[in-house]
């Protein structure tokens, strides 16, 4: 096969892709207003949530704190992390 036909019947699919895509994205409509929620019905669903919220249990999420749980976890994300970070560092002080 020549060299500059090597991408022609990838460049075709793509194309037809794109295609199917710009068809697709023209076909798609705005949702009918039937589906929506009344005002009163938001309200009632906003009430019902506060009502039933609990504050036990959020093991530090916006209270402002950092307990042992959490610290670990950290560690267990944050170290590999590190780790990760300081090796591409010294890799890329080789190239320099």
């Amino acid at each position: 096969m020549p060299r500059e036909q090597l991408y022609n019947s990838t460049m075709y699919i793509l194309c037809g892709m794109l295609v199917i895509g710009l068809i697709f994205n023209a076909l798609v409509r705005p949702v009918n207003s039937k589906w929506f929620m009344s005002q009163e019905d938001v309200a009632k669903l906003q009430a019902e949530r506060n009502a039933a919220l609990i504050v036990a249990g959020s093991h530090g999420i916006g209270k402002g704190g950092l307990d042992l749980q959490a610290a670990l976890f950290w560690a267990f994300v944050g170290i590999p992390l590190g780790w990760g970070v300081w090796k591409t560092l010294v890799s890329t002080a080789k190239i320099f």
